[in-house]
């Protein structure tokens, strides 16, 4: 508003303003140099004229010498003071009303203070998950994975720790960027979809990017990643690897209920078919171990996996009480 509004002004003093009126002019005051020195202003002029009255008051007392005057006259002196410091008291608390109530409409939202409950959720072996975050952004988990996921977002940022594996759709907010926490590493999004492998018994945590861009950073430092690249990090000995990939869809393939399998080595191959179907493996020999199989195939029972990668490599397969025994076929 501006300070020309006299009248409005006059009559939010004076009760007789609407309620908007009244939250312009407490915003006026609160907000703007000029409103808070017009408020100055007035709040001086007001005590200077009470001065002034007091002293006429005082003159007349003197002048009269009447105790039943006098106390006519305190009565009234009194009663000004209250309603001035009143209209002050209101003028000073209004804006700060308006602003509590903002800010708990945010807080409803928004975690303001960093001081917000998370939630967890944990998907055991053999299943997998969505999940749907209240800023519409979306979640694939994959077996074995823990999420933990604050229940509501913060104002600047929106924070994440994953151990495991999943495949996310983020809701773009330039402002606000998705976060997602893997310990060693984290990765930055403004609005995207990507993948994240990073299950504490590998040795490698892998981000590949679909659409978009994101920024992967690790060891203090950050990289932009570009769709089509993936990033990998070993755990073991703090290196970082860029690489290009023919279909950056394949990393996530998981969601779509299909085992791919891209030169993996057989002891995390273990790991994946012991995620995907809830079984042990037991290596009876070592030597099985230095072979690694390429395979992509839907989702289909274990025994049919099993049969697959005996065709790729010397090795065999034996369920035995709830485990599965892996030989090396000399």
């Amino acid at each position: 508003m501006q300070k020309s509004d006299k009248k409005i002004i006059e009559k939010v003093i004076s009760g007789t303003s609407t309620k908007e009126d009244a939250r312009e002019v407490a915003d006026w005051f609160s907000s703007s140099v000029e409103g808070q020195q017009y408020l100055s202003d007035m709040l001086d002029k007001d005590a200077f004229f009470m001065e002034e009255g007091l002293n006429e008051w005082e003159n007349m007392i003197s002048a009269h010498r009447s105790d039943a005057l006098l106390a006519k006259i305190n009565r009234q002196i009194s009663r000004k003071k209250i309603i001035r410091l009143t209209l002050s008291v209101a003028a000073a608390l209004l804006p700060l009303i308006v602003v509590t109530g903002f800010l708990a409409q945010l807080s409803n939202r928004y975690d303001l203070f960093g001081a917000g409950h998370y939630s967890e959720i944990y998907v055991p072996k053999g299943e997998k998950m969505q999940i749907l975050f209240q800023d519409g952004s979306r979640a694939y988990l994959n077996s074995d994975t823990r999420l933990r996921y604050p229940e509501k977002f913060g104002l600047r940022h929106r924070k994440i720790f994953l151990e495991g594996e999943a495949y996310f759709q983020v809701s773009s907010n330039k402002k606000r960027p998705f976060i997602v926490n893997t310990g060693e590493t984290s990765v930055k999004v403004l609005g995207t979809s990507f993948n994240v492998n990073a299950y504490k018994d590998n040795k490698e945590i892998r981000v590949v990017l679909d659409e978009g861009k994101i920024v992967f950073a690790a060891r203090d430092n950050e990289y932009k990643l570009n769709p089509g690249q993936k990033f990998i990090y070993n755990t073991e000995n703090k290196q970082l690897y860029l690489v290009n990939v023919r279909g950056p869809d394949e990393e996530s393939m998981w969601k779509s209920n299909y085992i791919r399998l891209s030169d993996t080595p057989l002891e995390e191959t273990l790991r994946i078919l012991d995620r995907k179907f809830d079984i042990p493996f037991k290596v009876v020999d070592k030597k099985a171990l230095a072979y690694s199989f390429n395979l992509l195939s839907e989702d289909k029972s274990l025994s049919y996996i099993l049969n697959e990668l005996e065709k790729i490599a010397p090795v065999k397969f034996t369920e035995i009480n709830d485990t599965v025994n892996v030989k090396y076929l000399k």
